[in-house]
């Protein structure tokens, strides 16, 4: 069962929310990801996707999670990719990410999309778990592929 979190609130990401989003993203996956993140939100990469959308979840005290997906030209029109996940990590276990995830899911649906997938080390349990409890399939892995000797899997949900 979702929970929910009181006052939480998810709108579109703006400009001005990167640095914050940097921040999650670095604290959760590490300053690698971080500065790839940032590199990633400016309109110079924006420009390469045909569709793509960053959401923010925030309450009263400010930015708490970020999602977002992407969908290039050379992917099959109804499939998209998750883009950056986070969650501060003094929030995580509350509903947040459940939340962002639901919310983008709703959006993807109303554009049509049947299909997202995301990408994830092997060693990366709880991601893994917590995809694999909203509807997430593994599809796909590389043995051996990222640096700590982990698989690179793909999970895949119908829409």
């Amino acid at each position: 069962m979702q929970k929910s979190y009181p006052g939480l609130k998810i709108r579109k990401m703006m400009r001005s929310d990167i640095p914050k989003i940097v921040s999650i993203i670095s604290r959760d996956l590490g300053a690698l990801d971080g500065k790839k993140a940032k590199r990633d939100m400016t309109e110079q990469q924006q420009k390469l996707y045909v569709d793509g959308q960053v959401f923010v979840a925030e309450d009263k005290s400010g930015l708490l999670g970020v999602i977002g997906y992407w969908h290039m030209p050379y992917h099959p029109k109804k499939v998209c990719w998750m883009d950056w996940f986070g969650v501060e990590k003094n929030h995580k276990r509350m509903g947040i990410g459940s939340a962002l995830l639901s919310h983008m899911l709703n959006f993807l649906a109303k554009k049509k999309y049947k299909m997202i997938c995301c990408e994830k080390s092997s060693k990366d349990i709880p991601a893994k778990l917590f995809y694999e409890k909203h509807g997430f399939k593994e599809s796909g892995k590389i043995a051996g592929y990222w640096e700590d000797g982990g698989n690179w899997i793909v999970l895949v949900k119908r829409i």
